[in-house]
């Protein structure tokens, strides 16, 4: 099962159920549904991606389901009146299953099985004046209509995990893609790649970053420290301060294991890791060049991080393995640190224990109250106690400054979403 949160509105895609809307509010009863086939003659397929995005506008979600043999289908939620509405199908792809996608205003990225980047643009649907009663209405565009092909580039090797997004700047369409890969020197490190376009869909150009020269990032020390931490290297003033800056020869961040998950909302560029940690990056996107500015570990897990999730605000969620530990960071006031050699302890974050309702209070944070755990039954989302007998969290499914929403499968297989209500 497919989970995503939006605008206080949860949705789920399934082969079973097919696609259904929640409001956060209220998860008694489902808000809206609609089958992920184009007729009832069709056959299921199998959902193997989810992303939503917000038109405020328009009072629209657009939700866009990716399929196991290429297929994608594009919805519009309407917010005021519980409609769900299929505005057009994308025929199956020779590019096998659709893996990640991220979409954004009127442009969806998507990447496939066989490792093809496709950045497509979607057409805004004609307003309509529907009811609640007709919230099964599958009117749509024909087939293939609606989107459009700006791109398509096949990658040599893309790792798991990896982190899609598309924004706007300075009246250009920028989408990117972040994975990781092993570097000689300093371990697993992440590679950034941005395809730039126009308003009329001309690709300007193509960048490629990577954080290797800031896990290698020259470290602000007074030259009485530099003896006592054995650094060999010669060392210059600073161009602003007069610091001394050192570029040791062994990187300040080093990666044995690949991250276990990867979040970018630029500028912020987050990993987790299998040691407890989290690291953050900043990238810096100008007209004339992409590069990644510092690099900071984040302590304070005190067991393997299996996912992560930060907004172009700088707010963070990250979650253990297990799922009894939760942590909500505030990557904002970390700026003027990133590269430093200071450490950022748990004293920058917020825990959240599921185990008792209750939360941990830490320096300069809120306490957070409110828990509950939802459970996916059937056709309805209905809410509970939750055990914590499952093995491994799905993830971070989504958050804003009110809720934040966590996925899970127990050993039975069960699949679990938590809610966490902070007003």
């Amino acid at each position: 099962m497919l989970v995503e949160f939006c605008a206080g509105f949860v949705f789920t895609a399934d082969s079973e159920h097919g696609l259904r809307c929640w409001r956060a509010s209220s998860q008694i009863s489902c808000s809206a549904r609609l089958p992920l086939v184009e007729s009832e003659s069709e056959t299921s397929t199998l959902p193997t991606a989810l992303a939503v995005s917000c038109c405020l506008l328009q009072n629209l979600i657009k939700v866009t389901v990716g399929f196991a043999d290429g297929r994608f289908g594009v919805y519009d939620m309407d917010t005021q009146s519980l409609c769900l509405r299929l505005r057009s199908f994308h025929p199956a792809s020779a590019d096998g299953a659709i893996t990640a996608m991220a979409t954004s205003d009127s442009y969806l990225l998507m990447v496939s099985e066989h490792k093809v980047l496709s950045l497509y643009e979607m057409f805004l649907a004609e307003p309509e004046h529907t009811t609640r009663s007709n919230a099964a209405n599958t009117s749509k565009l024909s087939s293939g209509e609606g989107v459009k092909l700006l791109a398509s580039l096949k990658a040599g090797s893309i790792l798991s995990p990896m982190s899609l997004s598309v924004r706007f700047a300075h009246s250009e369409i920028i989408a990117s893609i972040v994975y990781s890969f092993f570097h000689i020197g300093c371990g697993w490190s992440l590679g950034i790649q941005e395809l730039r376009f126009g308003k009329d869909g001309e690709q300007i150009g193509s960048r490629l970053a990577t954080t290797v020269n800031a896990q290698y990032g020259a470290m602000p020390l007074h030259p009485l420290t530099l003896s006592r931490r054995g650094y060999s290297s010669s060392f210059k003033s600073g161009p602003s301060s007069g610091e001394s800056l050192v570029e040791p020869t062994e990187p300040s961040i080093l990666h044995q294991e690949p991250p276990t998950s990867i979040s970018y909302s630029h500028p912020y560029l987050l990993t987790s890791h299998a040691d407890n940690t989290l690291t953050v990056y900043l990238v810096v996107s100008t007209g004339v060049k992409l590069f990644v500015k510092g690099g900071q570990r984040l302590w304070g897990h005190t067991s393997s991080v299996s996912a992560v999730q930060v907004s172009d605000r700088g707010k963070a969620i990250s979650v253990s393995s297990r799922g009894d530990e939760i942590r909500v960071w505030e990557l904002e006031n970390l700026i003027p640190s990133l590269g430093s050699s200071k450490a950022v302890r748990e004293e920058n974050s917020i825990q959240i224990n599921p185990e008792n309702k209750s939360c941990k209070r830490h320096e300069g944070g809120p306490l957070l109250t409110g828990f509950l755990a939802c459970q996916l039954c059937g056709p309805h989302l209905a809410s509970g106690q939750m055990s914590r007998e499952y093995t491994r969290m799905g993830g971070c499914v989504g958050f804003d400054d009110e809720r934040l929403l966590l996925s899970s499968r127990k050993e039975t297989g069960t699949h679990l979403i938590e809610l966490y209500d902070f007003t």
